[in-house]
């Protein structure tokens, strides 16, 4: 027979990596990091490997600690790659470690990252975007009697894309790149 912890007992970081590993139906892979600002407790990164039913997917854990009147919401962030390099996958904590209280995460908002994000790809911005992936939940919770919190997808793109994302607007351009936007190395849109 195998003992579950209760709920009650339970930390938010473990509720909320039991929601995401229900959504996901997998089990994840958490790794930490020291907090930048030492007010703040860590920031989580929470890794699912590439499957049959889903690309290699990542969440942060940290950026909801942090609100501020920019972003009064509690806020969280994800990404999707076909790559195996793990770089895509550590960046979303990197983001959230070092950007949490100063970046709002507005939909539509560009993150240049000002280099390539991995070896394998030239992409070097991020679009936020509302998750796109119908297993990802746009919102999730953490503990009983605080708000959810708000996922947002960060969707890898070339800073050079700027001004068509500006000209077409997100939901065009995210239709343009349709499923290639999991490829990191595409070509330009």
């Amino acid at each position: 027979m195998k003992l579950r912890k209760p709920d009650f007992l339970k930390s938010t970081l473990e509720r909320y990596r039991d929601a995401l590993q229900e959504a996901m139906q997998t089990k994840a892979t958490v790794y930490r990091e020291k907090s930048i600002q030492k007010k703040l407790p860590m920031v989580y990164t929470m890794v699912f490997d590439k499957a049959v039913h889903h690309p290699a997917t990542a969440f942060s854990y940290g950026v909801s600690f942090a609100t501020t009147a920019e972003q009064p919401e509690r806020i969280e962030l994800c990404l999707q790659t076909r790559s195996n390099a793990r770089e895509w996958l550590h960046v979303v904590g990197y983001l959230a470690n070092q950007l949490r209280g100063d970046c709002p995460f507005q939909l539509g908002q560009i993150i240049r990252m000002g280099q390539s994000i991995s070896p394998d790809s030239k992409l070097d911005a991020f679009l936020v975007v509302p998750p796109i992936d119908e297993n990802i939940p746009v919102s999730i919770s953490d503990r009983k009697k605080k708000p959810p919190i708000r996922l947002v997808e960060l969707v890898p793109v070339y800073a050079e894309e700027t001004p068509k994302i500006l000209r077409l607007g997100v939901k065009a351009f995210l239709k343009g790149l349709s499923d290639r936007r999991l490829d990191p190395a595409r070509g330009m849109l």
